[in-house]
C-alpha cells in the first residue's frame, strides 16, 4: 500500500527520504500562497478517495541524487492554477497554456527539492500530460487541499 501523509511522521526527512513531508508542505505552501496567491492548506490531508487525477506534471532530478517529482491535479484545479499564474479568467486559456502552468509548478517544487539536498544534480525539463499510473510504494505521496480541491505531490527517490 502506498505511503500517505498518515504513514509519514511529521518532521525532517527520514532515513529513506532526503525530502520529508514537512519540506514538501513548506515548498508547496510557499508556491501556492506567495507566488500564485491561491488558498493552500499545508497540512497533508487524508486521501479524498476521488478518481485518479486528470493532469500529471513530472520532472526528474539526476546526478548524485536521483529522484522524480510529480504534481497531480484535476482538470479544474490545473485550470485554476493556470488562471492564477497567467492572471486570466476562466475559459481564456488553451490546454497547452494550462499544461505550461502545471509544468512550471512541478519545476518550482522539483527545483526547491534539488536545492535542499545540496548534491550535484540536474533538473530535467518538465513533462505534462494525462495521468496514467499509480506511483510505487516507496514514494512519498502527500495530498493537500488547494483552493478546495485535492492536489497530490509525489517524490520518488532512487538510491
Amino acid at each position: 500500500m502506498p505511503q500517505s501523509a498518515i504513514d509519514q511522521q511529521p518532521g525532517k526527512a527520514t532515513a529513506t527520504h532526503r525530502i520529508g513531508p514537512d519540506e514538501v508542505s513548506r515548498m508547496a505552501h510557499d508556491l501556492f500562497n506567495a507566488m500564485l496567491e491561491m488558498p493552500f492548506n499545508p497540512e497533508p490531508q487524508e486521501s479524498s478517495g476521488i478518481a485518479a487525477p486528470d493532469v500529471q506534471a513530472s520532472i526528474r532530478i539526476s546526478g548524485d541524487w536521483e529522484a522524480e517529482c510529480h504534481v497531480l491535479a484535476s482538470d479544474e484545479l490545473a485550470t485554476r492554477i493556470a488562471n492564477s499564474m497567467f492572471g486570466s479568467e476562466a475559459g481564456e486559456l488553451s490546454e497547452a497554456e494550462i499544461h505550461d502552468a502545471m509544468g512550471e509548478v512541478v519545476n518550482v517544487i522539483g527545483g526547491n527539492a534539488k536545492g535542499m539536498v545540496d548534491l550535484d544534480c540536474k533538473l530535467s525539463l518538465p513533462c505534462v500530460g494525462r495521468y496514467i499510473a499509480d506511483q510505487p510504494e516507496a514514494a512519498l505521496k502527500l495530498e493537500f487541499d488547494c483552493a478546495g480541491l485535492p492536489l497530490t505531490i509525489v517524490i520518488i527517490e532512487n538510491y
